[in-house]
C-alpha cells in the first residue's frame, strides 16, 4: 500500500501510539480505539484516524470496515521511521500556509503542482505531500491532467453561516437521538480539559483551543450514535480550521468558549440532554453573531500579520 503523508502533528503523534501500544505490550489481533486514543493524547479523531490509516499503509495496523482498526503485529516488533524534525516542521508551515491562503483568497480555484512549488519556493516531493493531505481533508480535489481543484474551504461570510446554519440543523439534534449513549469516561477527560483551561487560559495557544472545540463538538456526534452525523462533523471542523485558528490567535476569549462548552458537558453528565441541545443552540447562535461582528477584522489581516500567525502556529505547542 502506498505511503500516506501526515503533518507534523500526526508525525509525534504515531510516535506517542506506537509507544503506547509497545507499553502496554499490544499484541496482533488487538483492537485500536479511535476515540479513546484522541482523547488520551488530546486531539481531536481526525487526526488519529490519519495517523491510523498511516500505520495500516505501513502494514502495522488494518481497517475493517464498521469496527474500526486492528492491529496487524505485535507491538514490540513495531519499527517506525521518524522523518527528521525540519522536514515535518517545514511540511506544516507549507499546510497552514496554503490553507491560510486559500482562506484570504490567493489562490486560483483551479492550479498546477508546479505552480504551487514557484509559489512556496517548494520542491516537488514537498508540494505533493501536502497536497495529498489537503485532499484528504476534503479541501483539494484533483483534476484531469496535472491540475487541482479547490474543492471545500470557507472564505466567505456567506459560506461560514452555511456551515453554522447546518450545524444548527444537526448538531442539538444528535443530543436527542434515540441512539444517543453517554460516553462518561470520555466526557469527564473533556470536562476536566476545559477546567484545566479555564484555570489557565495563559497557557492555551490558538491551535490548543480549536483542538479543545474540534474535540468536543466532535465527541457530541459520536455519542449520538450516527456515524453520518460524526463524518459531518469531522468535515465542518476541517472547513473552518484555517478561519478559526486565525480569528482565535487575533482575539478570543479561552474563559468564556470554554465555560459555554463546560455548562453542556456538566448538563449531559446529568442527561438533561434537552437542556444541553437549548444551549447548544445558544452556543452556535452566538458563535454566528460573533463571526458576523469580527469577520472582517480577520479578513483585513495584512500580510505581516498573516506570516506571524504561520509562524505562531506551526510552532504552538499541540
Amino acid at each position: 500500500m502506498e505511503k500516506i503523508a501526515i503533518t507534523r502533528l500526526q508525525q509525534g503523534l504515531l510516535v506517542k501510539v506506537v509507544s503506547r501500544l509497545k507499553e502496554q505490550n499490544a499484541q496482533a489481533g488487538d483492537s485500536l480505539n479511535e476515540s479513546s486514543l484522541a482523547q488520551h493524547f488530546e486531539v481531536s479523531r481526525t487526526p488519529m484516524r490519519a495517523v491510523l490509516k498511516h500505520m495500516s499503509a505501513l502494514g502495522i495496523t488494518k481497517a475493517i470496515p464498521y469496527k474500526g482498526f486492528v492491529l496487524q503485529t505485535h507491538a514490540q516488533e513495531i519499527d517506525i521511521d521518524v522523518p527528521e524534525g525540519d522536514e515535518q516542521c517545514r511540511q506544516e508551515q507549507l499546510y497552514l500556509h496554503i490553507l491560510i491562503d486559500l482562506f484570504f483568497g490567493q489562490i486560483d480555484t483551479t492550479f498546477s503542482e508546479n505552480e504551487l512549488q514557484q509559489r512556496y519556493n517548494a520542491s516537488r516531493g514537498e508540494i505533493h505531500n501536502v497536497l495529498r493531505l489537503l485532499e484528504t481533508d476534503g479541501i483539494f480535489r484533483r483534476g484531469p491532467g496535472y491540475k487541482w481543484h479547490v474543492d471545500g474551504v470557507l472564505n466567505t461570510l456567506e459560506r461560514h453561516a452555511e456551515s453554522y446554519r447546518c450545524r444548527l440543523i444537526f448538531e442539538p439534534a444528535g443530543l436527542l437521538e434515540p441512539t444517543w449513549k453517554l460516553d462518561t469516561e470520555q466526557f469527564v477527560l473533556c470536562q476536566n480539559q476545559h477546567t484545566l483551561a479555564i484555570d489557565t487560559p495563559d497557557a492555551v495557544s490558538a491551535s490548543k483551543l480549536f483542538t479543545l472545540s474540534a474535540n468536543f463538538h466532535e465527541l457530541l456526534a459520536s455519542c449520538s450514535g450516527n456515524r453520518f452525523l460524526l463524518s459531518t462533523m469531522q468535515q465542518h471542523n476541517r472547513l473552518r480550521k484555517a478561519t478559526d485558528l486565525i480569528s482565535m490567535h487575533i482575539q478570543s476569549s479561552v474563559v468564556k468558549s470554554c465555560q459555554r462548552r463546560l455548562e453542556i458537558i456538566e448538563l449531559l453528565l446529568r442527561g438533561e440532554n434537552q437542556t444541553a441541545a437549548d444551549k447548544l443552540t445558544q452556543l452556535l447562535e452566538n458563535d454566528i453573531r460573533v463571526m458576523t461582528r469580527t469577520y472582517n477584522d480577520v479578513m483585513n489581516v495584512s500580510q505581516d500579520q498573516r506570516d506571524k500567525i504561520i509562524q505562531s502556529l506551526t510552532h504552538s505547542p499541540q
